[in-house]
């Protein structure tokens, strides 16, 4: 369908990358400063500073955790950046019209599903009369076989 397809709305696409960055901070918090205490020396006086290429060897084997760093540092200018290239590549064609697209989607398919039940419900009518109707090859299975109301 073309409006499960349209292109998103700036909000929809601004929620997405606000999402997004979350899910980084997210990331940071379980990856480096769950850690703090063990980088800093808290809970292991003796080391010093030595423990900070621990940082270094994170970011170095594990790259999702350093975009995910450099995305915490400066949400600002990461989301900045994001919307930018995502309204650049929509270049005019947007289509705003699009707003309302889950209600949009929910009620065609149900006006689909009525359109499935009374075609099978013709077909059944057709084969009572003794006429061999063929059913359409995408026909929904749970509508032929009367498992949905």
């Amino acid at each position: 369908m073309s409006v499960e397809k349209a292109q998103l709305t700036t909000p929809e696409i601004e929620a997405r990358v606000d999402g997004f960055i979350q899910e980084m901070k997210n990331e940071v918090r379980r990856e480096i400063l769950d850690a703090a205490g063990q980088l800093t020396g808290i809970r292991h006086p003796e080391s010093g500073p030595g423990n900070w290429p621990a940082v270094k060897s994170w970011v170095h084997t594990s790259p999702d955790v350093g975009f995910a760093m450099a995305v915490t540092l400066n949400p600002e200018a990461f989301r900045a950046m994001v919307l930018e290239a995502a309204l650049k590549e929509l270049n005019g064609g947007r289509q705003e019209h699009a707003t309302g697209r889950v209600e949009l989607v929910a009620q065609l398919r149900g006006k689909l599903r009525q359109l499935e039940r009374d075609e099978e419900a013709e077909v059944l009518r057709l084969e009572e009369g003794g006429i061999d109707a063929l059913r359409r090859a995408d026909a929904d299975p749970a509508v032929v076989l009367g498992l949905v109301a």
